[in-house]
């Protein structure tokens, strides 16, 4: 399935408009995609650090970008779980996300997602592995 970032993220805006003010898709593959969160400071917990539930949220929605590319655009595709592990304390600058697919079946992905500190893809400050499905309709 081919899709721009573009696409994604005009999807996104329509569809859950709230996390399209701060995330974004950068580069979609295949197999991959490449997601940002955008460095807001009025959201940082003590410290300067960006919290772990923003790091988990880019992590879920990295996934659920890449559901995209096997799934097509699917606002019901949802998370099934998601597993992860925070490595260091994240600060200073955008959160990136990128998203490897694992396995892709007819109704389900799953995939591991990696996340640094833009300009230090050698830093993870978490690993994440998660499924997204795609919901049925009721009859």
């Amino acid at each position: 399935m081919s899709l721009s970032p573009e696409q994604v993220n005009a999807f996104i805006a329509e569809v859950y408009p709230l996390a399209s003010s701060a995330l974004r898709c950068e580069e979609l593959a295949s197999d991959w995609v490449r997601a940002r969160w955008m460095y807001d400071a009025s959201t940082l917990r003590p410290g300067g650090f960006i919290s772990g539930p923003t790091i988990f949220t880019l992590a879920d929605v990295a996934l659920w970008f890449l559901s995209f590319t096997q799934l097509g655009l699917q606002a019901m595709a949802v998370t099934s779980d998601l597993h992860i592990d925070f490595l260091r304390p994240a600060a200073g600058g955008d959160l990136i996300a990128r998203a490897d697919l694992l396995r892709a079946g007819a109704t389900r992905i799953t995939g591991r997602v990696s996340l640094w500190i833009e300009g230090k893809p050698d830093r993870p400050v978490a690993h994440a592995t998660g499924s997204y499905s795609l919901l049925r309709s009721k009859p």
